[in-house]
């Protein structure tokens, strides 16, 4: 027993993993995945602009910014392009953990990415379109536009306790959260992207998003993947020294047809005054993984259910995945690209 709680495998004891795993393993998916993801009321402050979705649950807050490559923004903003190409610069977002008296808990960057054609289709497919021996379109590949959908959000935390003086100085706590979004909207907006924030009905889309074409109800955690009813669902954590623009964009965009959906996620907090950042990728495919896709990536071993929750833009009390971390450095130029990418056409031998 002292000898399991010493051996390691990819950076975790044998005994935390299995205990974990276990975990996982006898939860039931659809109730873990949907913790936290409570109804989201509108807020918006006596002299704010914007209309914010705030979601509650056991004491914590989140909201979420929408990222776009968009040329105009919303009714009344002057947005200009700085780059030729839509960039959100983190270090910018992660500005945004302290605001004057405001303190956040941490900003996820949550970027998904469904590749065009058929894997388009299957990822936003409902579950009336699936049957046992798979999916069913009447609409062939080769006939469809191939387009790579990107859309990327930023899922801002708060806990109140942290923020009492902010808290006494506004409205209430859900006004506390919205000032601080508003605040990293107008930063973020027209640097070289689009910000919006997003109400509480989108809150809902966003989840659905996140979890791409993973059904929750028809999900199986297992030691390396999650197993659900069409696929699927891969984790790995990234090495905090491997974290930079051209990583993420690689990640984004693995080279393996078998990839349909990719959900990078970049998690920044504050550690010793000091904003720190970590990632984690997750990847949807009809079959299990190719190895070469998982090169130079750590497996997130008995940790599959605790990855996907993570991503979501659910209020939670504690951290549900601990990877390691690098210190985000002043000049650290790391940069994710946003945005729809650019449709190509196929030809017609993809669907047969």
């Amino acid at each position: 027993m002292t000898l399991l709680s010493v051996v390691s495998y990819h950076g975790i004891t044998v005994i935390s993993g299995l205990a974990t795993w276990v975990r996982d393993w006898s939860a039931d998916p659809g109730t873990t995945l949907g913790a936290g993801c409570t109804p989201a009321i509108d807020h918006q402050r006596r002299f704010g602009r914007d209309t914010v979705g705030v979601r509650e649950y056991n004491g914590r807050l989140v909201s979420v910014i929408e990222v776009t490559c968009g040329e105009s923004g919303p009714s009344g903003r002057h947005w200009h392009r700085k780059s030729p190409v839509p960039m959100l610069p983190v270090v910018a977002v992660a500005d945004g953990l302290r605001q004057f008296d405001i303190h956040l808990d941490g900003i996820d960057i949550v970027s998904v990415l469904v590749r065009g054609g058929v894997d388009a289709a299957k990822a936003s497919a409902s579950l009336q379109e699936w049957e046992p021996q798979g999916w069913k379109s009447e609409e062939r590949a080769g006939d469809r536009t191939v387009a790579d959908r990107r859309r990327t959000w930023l899922v801002l935390r708060m806990n109140p306790q942290r923020n009492v003086a902010a808290v006494a100085c506004r409205d209430s706590l859900a006004s506390t959260l919205v000032a601080a979004t508003e605040r990293l909207v107008q930063d973020l907006d027209g640097q070289s992207c689009a910000a919006r924030p997003v109400t509480a009905d989108e809150l809902t889309e966003v989840d659905s998003a996140v979890l791409a074409d993973l059904e929750p109800t028809w999900s199986r955690p297992g030691w390396r993947h999650l197993k659900h009813f069409n696929g699927y669902a891969t984790s790995f954590w990234v090495t905090p020294s491997d974290i930079t623009s051209e990583t993420l964009d690689e990640l984004c965009l693995p080279d393996s047809p078998e990839v349909g959906t990719t959900v990078v996620t970049v998690r920044l907090t504050t550690r010793v005054g000091s904003p720190a950042l970590s990632a984690w990728v997750r990847y949807h495919s009809d079959t299990r993984l190719p190895k070469e896709v998982a090169a130079g990536l750590n497996r997130l071993t008995g940790r599959q259910l605790a990855a996907v929750r993570a991503s979501l833009p659910a209020p939670t009390h504690r951290p549900l995945l601990v990877i390691p971390s690098r210190n985000l450095r002043d000049h650290d130029e790391l940069v994710l690209p946003v945005g729809q990418e650019l449709e190509h056409a196929t030809s017609s031998f993809v669907g047969q």
